[in-house]
């Protein structure tokens, strides 16, 4: 009876490593810092928002870009990505341009995601132990009722971590106030689509809260 007790505290150990792990693996982004004015709570929500990604990757402005149009489109509201109305990157540099832009799209607000730098960090893994089925003969019920359990050592390692942070504000165009602010960071993250993806979907969520869009 002690011997099955035992076996159950271990297999639940087990799975509560397994669900941890699972949950870091999740996702690899996450909004670090986020901040909207409270004044601004009881106005009407946006319907219209134009989106800019400042980035120096021209593939990756556009994937920006249409990524949060759909997920804009996908509730009531709508959007446009920039590079529709303002083909080249440099245009995002000059005011009169997004200006021009705004009143194309006939837009009350701009969200603006720009890169703000990648770095590397080192973090040491400390040493774990891993519980590792033994399978014995048994006692009537087959090898599942004498089975035991090994202790494996792992020993710790150094792993070296890719952070990506960008940082992403609304305005409104009436105000031309800011309205909305958050950074975001990805940690090893698999690629810019996977970070841009994670990115939109946090954000978007984040502004539904604050009553900002639909």
């Amino acid at each position: 009876m002690v011997n099955m007790l035992m076996k159950r505290k271990i297999l639940k150990s087990m799975l509560v490593l397994s669900l941890i792990g699972l949950a870091a693996c999740a996702g690899s982004t996450h909004l670090i810092e986020r901040w909207n004015d409270e004044s601004y709570v009881d106005q009407p929500k946006f319907k219209k928002v134009l989106v800019l990604g400042i980035f120096q990757d021209e593939a990756q402005r556009r994937e920006f870009e249409t990524e949060f149009v759909a997920q804009v489109n996908a509730g009531s509201d709508d959007a446009v990505a920039g590079y529709t109305l303002m083909p080249e990157q440099s245009d995002y540099d000059e005011k009169s341009e997004i200006a021009a832009a705004v009143d194309k799209a006939g837009a009350d607000s701009v969200l603006i995601t720009s890169f703000k730098g990648a770095s590397k960090q080192q973090r040491y893994v400390p040493p774990s132990y891993d519980y590792v089925p033994s399978m014995g003969m048994g006692y009537g019920y087959g090898a599942y009722y004498g089975a035991a359990y090994q202790a494996v050592y792992r020993p710790g390692y150094t792993v070296t971590d890719t952070i990506v942070q960008l940082e992403t504000r609304v305005y409104a165009v009436a105000e031309e106030k800011l309205i909305w602010a958050g950074n975001t960071q990805s940690i090893n993250s698999e690629s810019s689509k996977k970070i841009t993806a994670e990115l939109v979907k946090l954000v978007t969520s984040d502004m539904r809260k604050s009553g900002l869009i639909e």
